[in-house]
Order: C-alpha cells, then sequence, then structure tokens
C-alpha cells in the first residue's frame, strides 16, 4: 500500500490572524512553576519518572478553530440518500451477531476511552443543520493538546468549584462516582463526560489518579502534568496501536506521514476530516450491551428507549458501577480475564442504541440517529468524498461496489466517515482502521502532541517513563487509580 505524500493544511481566513501571544495559551506552555521546580522528584516506587521542565498552563483553556487537511471539492449527495443510508431502515443497523465483534477481541474500554479522549481534543458547538457551514464560523470549544481540560477545567484558580483545598478534584462521597449536583447533574468542566456512565467512570479514574499523586505528597501542578502524560502515555502506546495499527503510528511518530502539518506554531487547528469523519470510527465499536459486575449474566444497555440503560446525568448506582477487569485487561489481577466485554468490529454497522439517541447525548435536538447525524454534518461541512481523500493520499480508493453503496443518487462516490469504516471492514475485517482512516487519526493525533510545548512527545520530555515503566498501559492506570485491582 502505497504511503500518504505529504499534504499542508488548508486553513479558515480566520486562523491566520492569530498572533504570537497566543503561545503560551494555546500550547499550554510556559516554562517555571511548581512542576518545573521539582524536575527531580520522583513518585513513590517509581523507576524512571522525572517531571516535565514546563508543567501545564494554569489558565482558562482558550478555544480553537476548525479547518481542512485537504483542498478537495466538498461532497454534497442529496441529504435524502444520506438519511436513507443512515436510517434505522438501512444498510447500517448492527443485527448484533456475534461474528461482528473484533476478531482480535481488543478490550471494549477503548472504545469509551476514545469517546473520553474525543471530548479532550474536541467541541463544537453548533447546532446541526442541513446547509452548509462556514469553518470561519466555528469555535473548537476544547484545547486539542490532549492536556486533559476536560477534567481540569482552568485549574482551582478558574474552577474552584471542582476541587478542594489541597488541590484534589472533587468526587461523590464514596469516590466512584463524580460530584454531583441535589438534582443529579454532574459538576464538570466538560458536560459530556457525563453522556454514559462508562466514559464517566473513565473520568472518576483519571480524577482518582490525580487524588493519588496529591496524597503521594506531590503539589497540585506536579500531579497534573503527571497525570497527563501517564494519559498521554496510554494513548500512543496502548490506544492508537490497537485502533490505527501499530506501523502507522510508529510512522506518524517520526513525522513520515505528512498529512496533519499546522505551520502557524501558536495555535492548533482541529481538521474536520479527523474530527468530523475518522475520529467518529468509534461509533461502530459501541456494543448493544456491556456486563458490568461481577455478575457476567447481567448486561446493561448503553441507550434504549426506556431509560434502563446506562445514560448518563445521574448518580451511578451500585448495580452500574464497573469491574474495570471487564473492559480492559488488569495486570495480576484474580478476576476473569481477558476482559468479557469485546469490542465490535470497525465497520459500517452501528448497534441499536446508536438510533435511539437520548436527550443527554443531543443537548441540540435534531435526528436521534447518530448515523444520519455524522453524515449530515460531513456534508455540511464540506468534506471530500472517501475516494477523493484516498486519491489525495497516493492510495487506491475501493469503488462503491466494494463498499456496498449501490445507491445511485451518491454519484459512485462515499461520504468519509462511511468510507473509513468501509475501509476497514473491507482491508482489516474490522480489527482495526484502514490505510486512510488509520493514517488520519494516527497523524492527527501524534501532531497534536508535537506541538504540545508540555506534552509526551515534546523534546524535553524524551526521557520521562511512566511510574511501572516503558510497558505501562490502561491497566496500570487503572490500578493505581485505585479503581482496578
Amino acid at each position: 500500500m502505497a504511503q500518504p505524500t505529504p499534504r499542508s493544511l488548508s486553513l479558515p481566513a480566520a486562523w491566520l490572524c492569530s498572533l504570537a501571544t497566543a503561545l503560551l495559551a494555546a500550547c499550554g506552555g510556559g516554562s517555571g512553576g511548581a512542576g518545573s521546580s521539582e524536575q527531580a522528584a520522583k513518585h513513590r516506587g517509581d523507576r524512571a519518572t522525572e517531571l516535565p521542565t514546563a508543567s501545564p498552563h494554569a489558565a482558562r483553556p482558550r478555544p480553537g478553530t476548525f479547518g481542512h487537511l485537504f483542498n478537495l471539492p466538498p461532497y454534497a449527495p442529496p441529504s435524502a440518500a444520506l438519511n436513507d443510508l443512515g436510517s434505522p431502515a438501512g444498510p447500517m443497523l448492527d443485527d448484533n451477531a456475534p461474528a461482528n465483534d473484533n476478531p482480535r477481541r481488543e478490550p471494549a474500554g477503548f472504545t469509551f476511552f476514545g469517546q473520553f479522549l474525543d471530548h479532550d481534543m474536541t467541541l463544537d458547538r453548533k447546532p446541526l443543520q442541513d446547509a452548509p457551514v462556514p469553518l470561519s464560523e466555528l469555535e473548537n470549544s476544547r484545547e486539542p493538546n490532549l492536556n486533559l481540560d476536560s477534567v481540569y477545567g482552568g485549574g482551582p484558580r478558574f474552577n474552584p468549584e471542582l476541587y478542594d483545598s489541597r488541590g484534589r478534584i472533587l468526587l461523590s462521597s464514596g469516590g466512584r462516582d463524580l460530584q454531583r449536583r441535589a438534582d443529579g447533574t454532574a459538576v464538570l468542566f466538560e458536560p459530556r463526560n457525563d453522556e454514559n456512565m462508562i466514559v464517566a467512570q473513565i473520568h472518576v479514574a483519571i480524577a482518582r489518579f490525580h487524588n493519588a499523586l496529591i496524597d503521594s505528597g506531590k503539589n497540585f501542578e506536579q500531579a497534573r502534568a503527571e497525570t497527563i502524560l501517564h494519559y498521554q502515555w496510554v494513548v500512543v502506546h496502548d490506544f492508537l496501536p490497537r485502533v490505527a495499527g501499530r506501523s502507522r503510528v510508529d510512522a506518524a511518530l517520526r513525522g513520515e506521514l505528512g498529512i496533519y502539518d499546522v505551520r502557524n506554531p501558536h495555535r492548533k487547528v482541529m481538521p474536520v476530516e479527523f474530527g468530523v469523519a475518522a475520529y467518529r470510527f468509534g461509533h461502530s465499536m459501541v456494543r448493544r450491551a456491556y456486563v458490568l459486575g461481577a455478575d457476567q449474566g447481567v448486561r446493561v444497555q448503553v441507550f434504549n428507549p426506556d431509560g434502563d440503560d446506562l445514560r448518563g446525568g445521574r448518580p451511578i448506582p451500585a448495580a452500574k458501577r464497573i469491574q474495570w477487569s471487564n473492559f480492559f485487561q488488569i495486570p495480576g489481577t484474580s478476576l476473569p480475564q481477558p476482559p468479557v466485554n469485546v469490542s465490535r468490529k470497525i465497520d459500517t454497522l452501528l448497534s441499536s442504541g446508536m438510533f435511539v439517541l437520548p436527550p443527554i447525548a443531543i443537548p441540540a435536538g435534531g435526528p436521534v440517529v447518530l448515523a444520519q447525524r455524522n453524515l449530515i454534518r460531513g456534508k455540511s461541512y464540506g468534506l471530500p468524498s472517501g475516494q477523493a481523500v484516498a486519491t489525495e493520499l497516493g492510495i487506491t480508493p475501493l469503488d462503491n461496489a466494494r463498499i456496498g453503496l449501490t445507491d445511485p443518487r451518491l454519484g459512485g462516490q462515499a461520504p468519509l466517515w462511511y468510507y473509513v469504516l468501509a475501509e476497514a471492514q473491507v482491508l482489516e475485517n474490522g480489527a482495526q482502521l484502514g490505510p486512510v482512516g488509520g493514517a488520519i487519526v494516527a497523524d492527527v493525533v501524534a501532531g497534536l502532541l508535537r506541538k504540545d510545548k508540555t506534552g509526551l512527545l515534546h523534546g524535553n520530555n524524551k526521557h520521562w517513563r511512566p511510574m511501572t515503566g516503558p510497558g505501562f498501559r490502561m491497566g496500570d492506570f487503572l490500578k493505581f487509580a485505585g479503581v482496578a485491582s
């Protein structure tokens, strides 16, 4: 398969006027501070950890912008064709057959880790509309630094409601749920982290990781710096290789793919081909229902019409607290392994819960069918077709017949989001993303990390290693957080 050839990022005009004064805030930068003054500090039991030379910023997260990766014409088939493709009566409804489980039996926890990561990179508040949307009108309300601003907000100074006097993140009285108001809603900087009870409990685990570092003697900035680096390590060494493929991730880390090139070092642009199409591959990985606790005979649906499901916006009852060995590989656990919950294939099928989204998942209203929402949003944001992107990257495109599209209204082309899913299905048997989707996902995430002045891939942190060494994975993260054993 041909390697993608370098392409520049096409940017909205509003981006061009960003100035050097945005550098520290947009990149999470600035040297000094509590974190940098303790470079020799070691975590209790740590063999190789060094604190980063620059601590994360202690200011309000600043919004970014959206842009295009490719200078390609928009693909605009009739909306009726897109709605038919994504409807419950169309070809995308998963019949829940066991044969559609990931053939490598990838743990299902990474489906929701991926959702959490999405919430940490991008937030588009624009209501869905079936009309062209100039990207200059859009604002990314997340800092795409992978700096956990979705958890930390602006820190104790700007979001004191999230913290106690020691800089620990406030949780429920038992520490297994989010901090909640009297009406059950969560006190969060990023409300989407309470969309469902699985991603909410990932948020809890990350908060507890931070709190454990505080309890070990770290101050707030030190604890935040270490938490972010351990989280980014999991992204690079555990999550990305599973979904994008190790060889593509390695090529992206070496800067060889050449897809994501922001050029301006002061602000980060979120590519719509990534955020609105390629990174939405995770929607096809969602199972209809999951085993949560010790009783592996009991499964709970993510969303269903009667509400007896995993939708968020309410306290997590004891019966829906997660035994993480059901979702991730936990080193040294005495509980059953491998995880009973396996991701679904990355393919063009979505589970039934994705066709009945509850209000908490779509607060701005609109269609309740996720596939239709994705397809219409891709058209309105001017995304190119999947075949056009493949050709641009020097990859032989798959024609519509090969990816199961027969509707003549589509004009022999495929929406980029659908193409990414179909490519994974046809070329990788759904085990991971194919060459187009995998290259975009790997290169954009690696690019965001490379431009983060405090991040894992910055030169100042090249000798940093996690607390248990280079083999640190999500299971280790959960064990240190005290939510898995």
